[in-house]
Protein backbone atom coordinates (compact mmCIF):
# COMPACT_ATOMS: atom_id res chain seq x y z
CA UNK A 1 0.00 0.00 0.00
CA UNK A 2 1.17 3.41 -1.00
CA UNK A 3 0.92 6.27 1.97
CA UNK A 4 1.22 9.69 2.01
CA UNK A 5 1.23 11.52 5.08
CA UNK A 6 1.34 15.47 5.44
CA UNK A 7 2.83 16.90 8.27
CA UNK A 8 2.21 20.72 8.28
CA UNK A 9 1.79 23.61 10.84
CA UNK A 10 -1.51 24.32 12.37
CA UNK A 11 -3.09 27.69 13.67
CA UNK A 12 -6.24 29.01 14.68
CA UNK A 13 -7.80 30.47 11.22
CA UNK A 14 -9.14 27.32 9.56
CA UNK A 15 -9.59 28.90 5.96
CA UNK A 16 -6.00 29.78 5.97
CA UNK A 17 -5.66 25.67 7.14
CA UNK A 18 -7.67 24.72 4.57
CA UNK A 19 -5.85 26.59 1.66
CA UNK A 20 -2.04 24.84 3.23
CA UNK A 21 -4.13 21.02 3.36
CA UNK A 22 -5.36 21.74 -0.31
CA UNK A 23 -1.71 22.59 -1.31
CA UNK A 24 -0.22 19.41 0.14
CA UNK A 25 -3.05 17.05 -1.01
CA UNK A 26 -2.14 17.96 -4.44
CA UNK A 27 1.30 17.74 -3.69
CA UNK A 28 0.81 14.07 -2.34
CA UNK A 29 -1.25 12.93 -5.33
CA UNK A 30 2.36 13.20 -7.52
CA UNK A 31 3.31 9.89 -4.99
CA UNK A 32 0.01 8.29 -6.38
CA UNK A 33 -0.74 7.27 -3.13
CA UNK A 34 -3.71 4.55 -1.76
CA UNK A 35 -4.26 6.41 1.34
CA UNK A 36 -3.42 9.95 2.51
CA UNK A 37 -3.69 10.81 6.10
CA UNK A 38 -4.15 13.78 7.49
CA UNK A 39 -2.87 14.78 11.34
CA UNK A 40 -4.82 16.03 14.19
CA UNK A 41 -6.60 18.86 14.13
CA UNK A 42 -5.22 19.37 10.94
CA UNK A 43 -8.00 22.54 10.54
CA UNK A 44 -7.95 24.09 13.67
CA UNK A 45 -6.27 24.06 16.60
CA UNK A 46 -5.99 26.84 19.25
CA UNK A 47 -5.23 27.17 22.91
CA UNK A 48 -8.01 29.85 23.52
CA UNK A 49 -10.60 29.93 20.84
CA UNK A 50 -13.18 26.95 20.59
CA UNK A 51 -14.70 25.83 16.67
CA UNK A 52 -16.60 23.11 15.39
CA UNK A 53 -17.68 21.99 12.54
CA UNK A 54 -21.02 19.32 11.01
CA UNK A 55 -20.86 16.39 9.55
CA UNK A 56 -21.75 17.91 6.40
CA UNK A 57 -19.44 21.21 6.21
CA UNK A 58 -18.35 22.20 3.21
CA UNK A 59 -14.83 21.91 4.29
CA UNK A 60 -15.52 17.79 4.56
CA UNK A 61 -17.77 17.53 1.45
CA UNK A 62 -14.26 19.52 -0.66
CA UNK A 63 -11.98 16.39 0.56
CA UNK A 64 -14.97 14.01 -0.19
CA UNK A 65 -14.99 15.26 -3.39
CA UNK A 66 -11.46 14.86 -3.89
CA UNK A 67 -11.17 11.85 -2.49
CA UNK A 68 -13.95 10.47 -5.30
CA UNK A 69 -11.97 12.14 -8.57
CA UNK A 70 -8.61 10.92 -7.22
CA UNK A 71 -9.96 7.22 -6.33
CA UNK A 72 -7.53 7.46 -3.46
CA UNK A 73 -8.61 7.00 0.77
CA UNK A 74 -7.99 9.77 2.72
CA UNK A 75 -7.61 10.28 6.61
CA UNK A 76 -8.88 13.71 8.02
CA UNK A 77 -7.06 12.91 11.03
CA UNK A 78 -9.08 14.80 13.44
CA UNK A 79 -11.68 17.76 13.45
CA UNK A 80 -13.62 19.15 16.09
CA UNK A 81 -16.94 17.80 15.17
CA UNK A 82 -20.85 18.75 16.92
CA UNK A 83 -23.27 15.80 17.64
CA UNK A 84 -26.02 16.06 19.80
CA UNK A 85 -24.92 19.09 21.39
CA UNK A 86 -21.21 17.98 22.38
CA UNK A 87 -18.21 18.54 20.18
CA UNK A 88 -15.50 15.25 19.19
CA UNK A 89 -12.42 15.23 18.72
CA UNK A 90 -13.11 13.34 15.46
CA UNK A 91 -11.05 11.07 13.22
CA UNK A 92 -12.81 10.57 9.76
CA UNK A 93 -12.20 8.13 6.93
CA UNK A 94 -13.01 8.85 3.40
CA UNK A 95 -13.13 6.01 1.20
CA UNK A 96 -11.70 5.67 -2.95
CA UNK A 97 -15.53 6.51 -3.39
CA UNK A 98 -15.73 9.41 -1.90
CA UNK A 99 -18.44 8.21 1.29
CA UNK A 100 -17.48 8.58 5.06
CA UNK A 101 -16.78 5.20 5.50
CA UNK A 102 -15.70 5.11 9.40
CA UNK A 103 -14.84 7.40 12.13
CA UNK A 104 -13.75 7.36 15.48
CA UNK A 105 -14.04 10.09 18.16
CA UNK A 106 -11.00 10.27 20.71
CA UNK A 107 -11.06 8.33 24.12
CA UNK A 108 -8.48 9.96 25.97
CA UNK A 109 -8.34 13.54 26.48
CA UNK A 110 -5.05 15.39 26.37
CA UNK A 111 -5.74 16.87 30.03
CA UNK A 112 -1.83 17.33 31.10
CA UNK A 113 -0.25 20.14 33.73
CA UNK A 114 3.97 19.65 32.23
CA UNK A 115 6.57 20.34 34.23
CA UNK A 116 7.21 23.72 31.85
CA UNK A 117 3.81 25.58 32.43
CA UNK A 118 2.56 24.19 29.58
CA UNK A 119 -1.17 23.22 30.48
CA UNK A 120 -3.96 21.45 28.14
CA UNK A 121 -7.35 20.67 28.80
CA UNK A 122 -8.62 18.64 25.79
CA UNK A 123 -11.63 17.75 27.91
CA UNK A 124 -12.82 21.21 28.33
CA UNK A 125 -14.22 20.90 25.19
CA UNK A 126 -14.41 17.53 23.79
CA UNK A 127 -16.70 14.91 24.81
CA UNK A 128 -14.56 11.37 25.04
CA UNK A 129 -15.63 8.90 22.55
CA UNK A 130 -16.28 5.73 23.97
CA UNK A 131 -15.62 2.62 21.39
CA UNK A 132 -12.78 1.13 18.99
CA UNK A 133 -13.17 1.45 15.72
CA UNK A 134 -11.22 0.17 12.91
CA UNK A 135 -11.54 0.77 8.83
CA UNK A 136 -11.14 -1.25 5.81
CA UNK A 137 -8.99 -0.35 3.32
CA UNK A 138 -8.40 -3.39 0.48
CA UNK A 139 -9.90 -5.55 2.90
CA UNK A 140 -7.26 -4.73 5.49
CA UNK A 141 -8.56 -3.89 8.82
CA UNK A 142 -6.64 -0.66 9.96
CA UNK A 143 -7.35 0.50 13.57
CA UNK A 144 -7.94 4.14 14.95
CA UNK A 145 -6.59 6.37 17.60
CA UNK A 146 -5.30 9.62 18.08
CA UNK A 147 -2.65 11.01 19.57
CA UNK A 148 -3.03 11.18 23.62
CA UNK A 149 -4.27 7.67 22.93
CA UNK A 150 -1.01 6.25 22.29
CA UNK A 151 -0.12 6.53 25.98
CA UNK A 152 -3.15 3.60 26.38
CA UNK A 153 -1.48 0.51 25.24
CA UNK A 154 -4.81 -1.39 25.94
CA UNK A 155 -6.27 -0.06 23.16
CA UNK A 156 -3.61 -0.89 20.62
CA UNK A 157 -3.48 -4.53 22.01
CA UNK A 158 -7.42 -4.47 21.63
CA UNK A 159 -7.15 -3.38 17.65
CA UNK A 160 -4.40 -6.08 17.07
CA UNK A 161 -6.88 -8.81 18.48
CA UNK A 162 -9.38 -7.88 16.44
CA UNK A 163 -7.55 -8.24 13.37
CA UNK A 164 -6.12 -4.97 12.56
CA UNK A 165 -2.54 -5.22 10.71
CA UNK A 166 -1.80 -1.40 10.89
CA UNK A 167 -3.07 1.48 13.47
CA UNK A 168 -3.23 4.93 12.70
CA UNK A 169 -1.94 7.64 14.94
CA UNK A 170 -2.88 11.14 13.68
CA UNK A 171 -1.23 13.49 16.25
CA UNK A 172 -0.31 16.74 17.34
CA UNK A 173 1.90 16.01 19.75
CA UNK A 174 3.39 18.79 21.65
CA UNK A 175 7.17 19.47 21.33
CA UNK A 176 8.22 18.50 25.04
CA UNK A 177 6.14 15.35 25.08
CA UNK A 178 7.72 14.29 21.55
CA UNK A 179 11.05 15.17 22.32
CA UNK A 180 10.64 12.85 25.12
CA UNK A 181 8.42 10.39 24.62
CA UNK A 182 6.95 9.88 20.66
CA UNK A 183 10.39 7.45 19.44
CA UNK A 184 9.76 5.12 22.09
CA UNK A 185 5.96 5.11 22.32
CA UNK A 186 5.16 4.28 18.62
CA UNK A 187 8.12 1.58 18.32
CA UNK A 188 6.66 0.08 21.37
CA UNK A 189 3.18 -0.20 20.08
CA UNK A 190 4.45 -1.76 17.16
CA UNK A 191 6.56 -4.29 19.07
CA UNK A 192 4.11 -4.99 21.08
CA UNK A 193 1.30 -6.03 18.76
CA UNK A 194 3.09 -7.03 15.26
CA UNK A 195 1.38 -4.13 13.57
CA UNK A 196 2.44 -1.34 11.74
CA UNK A 197 1.84 2.22 13.28
CA UNK A 198 1.51 5.15 10.72
CA UNK A 199 1.41 8.31 12.17
CA UNK A 200 1.14 11.76 10.72
CA UNK A 201 1.78 14.45 13.04
CA UNK A 202 1.85 18.54 13.37
CA UNK A 203 5.18 20.02 12.97
CA UNK A 204 6.56 23.49 14.12
CA UNK A 205 5.49 26.97 16.16
CA UNK A 206 2.22 28.08 15.18
CA UNK A 207 1.37 32.07 15.43
CA UNK A 208 -0.11 31.05 18.64
CA UNK A 209 3.41 30.02 20.26
CA UNK A 210 2.12 26.30 20.18
CA UNK A 211 4.92 23.50 18.92
CA UNK A 212 4.14 20.32 17.81
CA UNK A 213 7.42 17.39 17.44
CA UNK A 214 6.59 16.87 13.91
CA UNK A 215 8.56 13.20 12.65
CA UNK A 216 5.86 12.32 11.67
CA UNK A 217 6.65 8.42 10.92
CA UNK A 218 5.48 5.12 9.66
CA UNK A 219 6.90 1.95 11.64
CA UNK A 220 6.81 -1.65 10.78
CA UNK A 221 5.43 -4.37 13.22
CA UNK A 222 9.34 -5.36 14.37
CA UNK A 223 10.00 -2.01 15.48
CA UNK A 224 11.57 -0.09 12.65
CA UNK A 225 11.41 3.18 11.53
CA UNK A 226 10.89 2.88 7.85
CA UNK A 227 10.01 6.02 7.10
CA UNK A 228 10.42 9.34 8.91
CA UNK A 229 10.09 13.13 8.22
CA UNK A 230 12.62 16.03 9.12
CA UNK A 231 11.85 19.01 10.52
CA UNK A 232 9.46 20.96 7.94
CA UNK A 233 6.36 20.32 6.33
CA UNK A 234 5.96 17.96 3.46
CA UNK A 235 5.00 14.86 2.09
CA UNK A 236 6.23 11.55 3.63
CA UNK A 237 5.62 9.43 0.81
CA UNK A 238 6.10 5.21 2.18
CA UNK A 239 5.43 1.72 0.73
CA UNK A 240 3.94 -0.74 2.79
CA UNK A 241 3.29 -4.46 2.96
CA UNK A 242 0.83 -6.04 4.86
CA UNK A 243 1.82 -9.65 4.19
CA UNK A 244 4.69 -9.30 6.83
CA UNK A 245 2.48 -9.04 9.83
CA UNK A 246 1.26 -12.28 10.23
CA UNK A 247 4.78 -13.84 10.31
CA UNK A 248 5.78 -11.55 12.46
CA UNK A 249 3.20 -12.27 15.22
CA UNK A 250 3.42 -15.90 14.90
CA UNK A 251 6.98 -15.83 15.49
CA UNK A 252 6.64 -14.26 18.66
CA UNK A 253 2.61 -14.60 19.35
CA UNK A 254 1.92 -12.36 22.03
CA UNK A 255 -1.80 -12.17 20.88
CA UNK A 256 -2.29 -15.21 21.48
CA UNK A 257 -0.88 -15.46 25.16
CA UNK A 258 -2.29 -12.21 26.17
CA UNK A 259 -3.92 -12.44 29.72
CA UNK A 260 -6.23 -10.50 31.29
CA UNK A 261 -5.89 -9.93 34.65
CA UNK A 262 -8.36 -8.96 37.75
Amino acid sequence: MKLSLIQITVGSNPEKNFEKTKYFLNEALKNNPDFILLPECFLFISNSIKLHFSMDHEYLRYFQEFSKINKTFLLLGSLPIEENNNIFNRSILINDKGEISSFYDKIHMFDVNLKNNETYRESDTYKSGSKLKYMNIFDYKIGHSICFDLRFPKLYRDLAKKGCKAIVVPSAFTYTTGKAHWHTLLKARAIENGVFIIAPNQWGTNEDKRSTYGHSMIVNPWGEIVAEAPDEEMVLNCDINFDIVEGIQNSIPVLSYDRDFN
